[in-house]
């Protein structure tokens, strides 16, 4: 059996798939497994276990399709064709695309495999998005204010995996292990590695603020520091040096990725930014702190395993939209340094966690009762209804999309690790409020479920003058469902969901396709129940099935009853 996987993303996106591959390799035995990346990320590769064959597609080559124009095009023509040939040669029987993309899908139909689990494009040149899990990832990957579940679960989740391996996995080479350790010094108590960049420039916390970390965690305890980073990466390593005049093990350009891995696998901790070395020091068992700016997101790309810690700014901006751009950098000055090195103490000592903190959100990673990476804030948060919905959605869809229970007491918990103690009680009228902004999706849902049995009807007997009558108002549904999302952002997963499925309805006859969106309206119809029930459930335990009777904190049921 040949698998192949395709993973058109970042250093950073290939990383993370080690699970997937893994799980891959578990539920085949025997399998071959393939990879497909693009070339800048390529190296990446080098670090996974259980990829039996590495496919590359050259951006530079890509790259004459838009920047040079007609003289290159026939070339890359060229190029992509017998690139597309070779892969269909291999004749693979599962095709696992986890790009959400475009780019992604039309690479999957052009392999050609007896099977494919994500999107592809079909026949019609329209996306088809064939498993649920897998239209949950292209959803979250543009209203990311939903999701909180880590892309190494979802990758796990769209190749239609139930293990959870709680980890990364990457290999280490003995022979540079042992080149590394002549580098260290071995009468110092601890390591830190520092890594100072990141993809983007916004997304980098100062150098001279992890230069400040140093000097406070060398003051206190003997701990031999390690700077990381690549070539380009040595102006952020001479602002540190400016800064910081104590010996360090400047490796800033020095390495590649296997002696990354190496390295990382030797040191008691890294702090860094969002950035692909931090998930090689998940990889490799090392406990890391990150700051998380601009637009990176930890919930999607934050530290897979156990006891890492994520700093991140809290203000309204934050995450801010890639086209955003920014005159302030307000994220880059509200973490100072002071509160990074009390939680490098916490890991390497065992200092007790501080809440001394203003104008950030620390998290800890930790594994839910699913099996999935959950980020929980070491203190409580300011309550926000997004926030809530967050919560809710994270509860909410594991359980649809695999027909399990919600387990309502954990989710109660879990609110009030979020947001303190009577939270619910507190923001009584603000939850139950929700009830009716689902109710009125529901209508708009059941609308379209109406008017789609309506067309089918006509078409059934032949009446086509009156199916005509039926669209247009399944047209006008459909704007009023668009509206309530972008009246709603919290929920706004909701709509896109359903919007993605209809754009997912496979060609078929006239009657065929209206059934499909039906069905598509009847899931919509579920989730807005599904969600308002378990918003009534959570009232329920809270207020012992009285809630209706609730006006802000007086219960009139229970006063007449007693």
């Amino acid at each position: 059996m040949k698998i192949l996987v395709i993973n058109l993303m970042r250093f950073g996106d290939i990383i993370q798939s080690e699970p997937l591959l893994r799980g891959l390799k578990k539920r085949y035995p025997g399998a071959k497994i393939h990879l497909l990346v693009y070339s800048s990320f390529a190296s990446a590769t080098a670090l996974i276990p259980h990829v039996d064959r590495v496919h590359i597609i050259n951006l530079v080559r890509m790259s004459g399709l838009v920047n040079l124009g007609k003289r290159v095009l026939p070339f890359v023509f060229a190029y992509l064709i017998n690139l597309f040939h070779k892969l269909r040669d291999e004749r693979f029987d599962l095709i696992v695309n986890i790009t959400p993309s475009n780019i992604g899908g039309l690479t999957a139909t052009l392999c050609h495999g007896k099977e494919i689990y994500g999107g592809y494009i079909n026949q019609k040149g329209l996306r088809v998005i064939n498993n649920p899990w897998a239209r949950y990832f292209y959803i979250v990957s543009e209203v990311r204010n939903c999701n909180n579940i880590n892309l190494v679960d979802l990758f796990m989740k769209e190749g239609r995996l139930n293990d959870s391996f709680k980890s990364l996995k990457l290999k280490v080479d003995e022979s540079h292990k042992k080149e590394i350790q002549k580098l260290l010094d071995e009468k110092a108590h601890y390591r830190v590695a520092l890594h100072l960049g990141a993809s983007r420039e916004n997304r980098s916390w100062p150098p001279e603020n992890f230069a400040e970390v140093a000097r406070i965690l060398k003051k206190e305890l003997d701990i031999q520091f390690i700077l990381l980073g690549t070539p380009q990466e040595k102006v952020l390593a001479e602002r540190f040096l400016k800064y910081f005049s104590l010996d360090c093990l400047n490796l800033v350009g020095k390495t590649d990725l296997k002696v990354l891995a190496a390295i990382l696998s030797q040191v008691n901790l890294l702090v860094c930014n969002d950035t692909g070395p931090m998930h090689v020091a998940c990889g490799v068992g090392t406990k890391v702190i990150s700051t998380f700016l601009a637009t990176a997101n930890p919930y999607e790309t934050g530290p897979y395993g156990e006891g890492h810690l994520v700093i991140e700014p809290e203000i309204p901006c934050h995450p801010c939209d890639y086209e955003v751009e920014c005159k302030h950098y307000y994220c880059h000055r509200v973490i100072t340094p002071d509160v990074v090195a009390k939680l490098a103490k916490h890991i390497l000592i065992g200092e007790p966690l501080s809440t001394d903190f203003k104008g950030i959100r620390v998290f800890y990673s930790r594994f839910s009762n699913d099996g999935m990476l959950e980020l929980f804030p070491i203190k409580p948060l300011d309550w926000t209804i997004e926030r809530f919905v967050m919560l809710l959605w994270r509860a909410f869809f594991p359980a649809y999309l695999e027909g399990k229970s919600i387990d309502i007491e954990d989710m109660l918990d879990k609110i009030e690790q979020y947001f303190g103690k009577e939270v619910i009680r507190k923001k009584y009228l603000e939850i139950k409020r929700q009830i009716d902004i689902l109710d009125e999706l529901n209508f708009f849902a059941k609308n379209g479920e109406y008017y789609s049995k309506k067309i089918i009807e006509h078409l059934e007997m032949g009446n086509f003058l009156f199916v005509s009558n039926w669209l247009n108002l399944l047209k006008e549904t459909d704007d009023y469902i668009r509206a309530w999302g972008h009246r709603n952002p919290a929920w706004k997963g909701l709509t896109e969901f359903f919007f993605l499925e209809r754009l997912s309805v496979e060609e078929g006859d006239i009657k065929e396709m209206a059934e499909k969106n039906k069905q598509c309206y009847l899931r919509l119809m579920e989730q807005t129940r599904g969600f308002m029930e378990l918003i009534k459930n959570c009232l329920k335990e809270v207020y012992h099935d009285c809630y209706s009777e609730w006006k802000g904190n007086v219960c009139f049921s229970c006063l007449g009853k007693s």
